[in-house]
């Protein structure tokens, strides 16, 4: 979770210190405390073509390694110990071409995926290609079997790979203060020693490691927690970009003494890539942040006897396909020929909407809930208040929802559709302030939006603005 808001703050960093012309120095001090990472080659693996129009594609993984004074990787004590390090958070960051957004997309650590064949570069020993969960790629060959094993699935290329580890994800967290987080329910489990009630909390240190890495106790695992991990990307970056932060000499410059010292890039990322990287991300605000989820079929699979989360490879490759074309979410088509979308096929009166107003501004939810009754949409109980500060209005499914969730989606323009699974037949719209009213919709077989605008056919996306309170 540090690693964007590590190249965010230094972002920051670069355009005070260029202004300041002499401070210079501190840049170099600051890029060259980051250790780097000899990423070879896997042996019969060609990365694909990059990205257009100066796209770039960074991965981006929280280990779970626990260095010794050895330097060997340790987790646990007795007969849980185990050695070594494994992905605990794997992350695509594309940056859009000439552009001020970024998409970061999750990736399950127990999607069912190819793992390429590689050689252990100790004994020779070569492995062929099997399949097994997303994080043994990294435990098994380390960045260079992950990156083929991406590559492999998603046909990007990665450019670049950043990687962090517990001890400097809370460094970099302390060092902030601290941030915002919401459940919406209570959050207890003994295997992080998460305890926290449902509501608003200020987390750091332990805390915010637990809150980020829990995942027994919760509906659905992983994805519950990749969700928590965005909400609390959210709350960073709104800190890092945070007046209390940039104008605080002591407390930036503290979080960027621990975030570089904390971070491993791989040796082609250069100094002038980083000045480079960094002028470009200072022009970011929060909600050009987006988020994003890989889409899955089935979140309790069986293969070989564990239990494994299986990916929706046509709905993975339609979203693989617009960041290979450098496609931002819901943005028209880049070639000539426009996409068909699916068109609407559940008519307002058989849709169930809980509202909640997540903009923190008095009437929102009410007025939203006025708007779609009229419209057939069946409101389910009165607003209440779910959050506070969310820009951009979302829209909540369950499982077998998410056509229902696009018809509610084309009656309220700039709305946006994200999946959770612990939902059942009602959808949750949390409105966010920008919310200017709903129209009308008609389900039938045509290929466009009630705006006429075709668009693209991405996975659901939040951004870093809209933060509601999760699991």
């Amino acid at each position: 979770m540090g690693r964007i808001l590590s190249w965010i703050a230094l972002s920051t960093a670069v355009v005070v210190f260029l202004g300041a012309g002499g401070l210079w120095v501190a840049f170099n001090h600051y890029t060259g405390q980051i250790s780097r990472i000899n990423l070879p080659g896997i042996a019969g693996h060609t990365a694909p073509k990059g990205a257009p129009r100066n796209a770039q594609n960074f991965l981006l993984v929280g280990s779970d390694t626990r260095a010794g004074a050895n330097g060997v990787g340790t987790q646990g004590v007795g007969g849980s110990f185990v050695s070594g390090q494994r992905s605990d958070t794997v992350i695509l960051m594309h940056l859009y071409g000439n552009s001020d957004k970024a998409e970061l997309l999750s990736f399950p650590r127990d999607s069912y995926v190819e793992i390429p064949a590689y050689t252990n570069p100790t004994t020779g020993h070569v492995t062929p290609a099997h399949h097994d969960k997303l994080n043994s790629a990294f435990s098994l060959g380390g960045p260079a079997l992950l990156i083929a094993t991406i590559e492999n699935l998603s046909n990007i290329r990665i450019d670049h790979f950043v990687q962090i580890d517990f001890a400097g994800f809370k460094g970099m967290v302390n060092k902030l203060g601290g941030v915002d987080i919401c459940l919406t329910t209570a959050a207890q489990d003994h295997y992080t020693g998460i305890n926290l009630s449902a509501g608003p909390h200020h987390i750091s240190g332990d805390t915010a490691l637990a809150f980020v890495r829990q995942r027994y106790g919760l509906a659905n695992g992983d994805l519950d927690r990749i969700a928590r991990q965005q909400q609390f990307i959210g709350s960073l970056v709104h800190k890092v970009l945070s007046a209390g932060t940039l104008l605080n000499p002591l407390k930036l410059n503290g979080f960027l003494d621990v975030a570089t010292s904390s971070v491993q890039a791989d040796k082609n990322l250069s100094g002038n890539d980083i000045k480079n990287l960094a002028l470009r991300l200072s022009k970011f605000s929060s909600g050009g942040v987006l988020f994003s989820t890989l889409p899955i079929s089935d979140i309790a699979g069986v293969r070989n006897g564990a239990s494994v989360v299986l990916l929706d490879p046509t709905k993975d490759e339609q979203l693989f396909a617009a960041l290979r074309s450098d496609q931002a979410p819901g943005a028209p088509a880049s070639t000539g020929t426009k996409p068909a979308t699916t068109p609407l096929i559940v008519s307002p009166g058989n849709v169930r909407v809980a509202v909640f107003n997540g903009s923190g501004v008095t009437g929102v939810g009410r007025k939203a809930a006025a708007d779609i009754a009229p419209l057939g949409f069946q409101v389910i109980g009165i607003p209440t208040n779910r959050g506070s500060g969310a820009t951009q209005t979302t829209i909540y499914y369950g499982a077998s929802k998410a056509d229902s969730a696009r018809t509610l989606q084309a009656a309220i323009p700039g709305s946006l559709i994200q999946a959770d699974n612990s939902l059942g037949s009602t959808l949750d719209l949390v409105v966010g302030s920008t919310y200017k009213g709903a129209q009308k919709v008609t389900v039938s077989t045509t290929t466009t939006t009630p705006s006429g605008t075709t668009t693209t056919a991405t996975a659901p996306i939040k951004t870093a603005q809209n933060n509601p309170c999760t699991r």
